[in-house]
């Protein structure tokens, strides 16, 4: 009777996929961050400008991972460096005070600049191939 071993690289595998989880990650990284940097100029442009003080101070902190969820902050963060007292002009702006009324900036570049966030994140993960 003949017979036929079949074979078949279990760990080859299990590092091959290892390798394409990593590029999964690496790319939505990168493309979370490509929409950020779209978001900032947005925001960056809207903000009121009087000293540039809140101009200046509004950054990208990440990306960063939890599971499978790739997230980045955008805006005036305190722990990227922006004292308690920018932090409060910055929320006095977007939202308003008893005696200012609101600037918005944030609010509206996540409407406004929607499909061009989504147009960078689309091009990065093309890009990466991804998609």
């Amino acid at each position: 009777m003949a017979s036929a071993k079949l074979g078949w690289d279990f760990n080859g595998y299990l590092a091959k996929l290892d390798r394409t989880i990593a590029d999964i990650d690496g790319a939505a990284d990168r493309a979370a961050l490509a929409g950020a940097r779209v978001a900032e100029k947005g925001m960056k442009r809207r903000v009121a400008v009087l000293t540039g003080e809140l101009q200046e101070h509004i950054e990208i902190d990440g990306p960063r991972r939890d599971g499978n969820v790739h997230s980045v902050e955008i805006g005036v963060l305190r722990k990227k460096g922006a004292s308690a007292e920018i932090a409060r002009k910055a929320n006095a702006q977007e939202y308003g005070t008893s005696s200012m009324p609101a600037h918005p900036y944030a609010r509206p570049t996540m409407i406004e600049d929607k499909a061009e966030i989504n147009k960078a994140i689309r091009e990065s993960l093309e890009k990466e191939k991804m998609l």
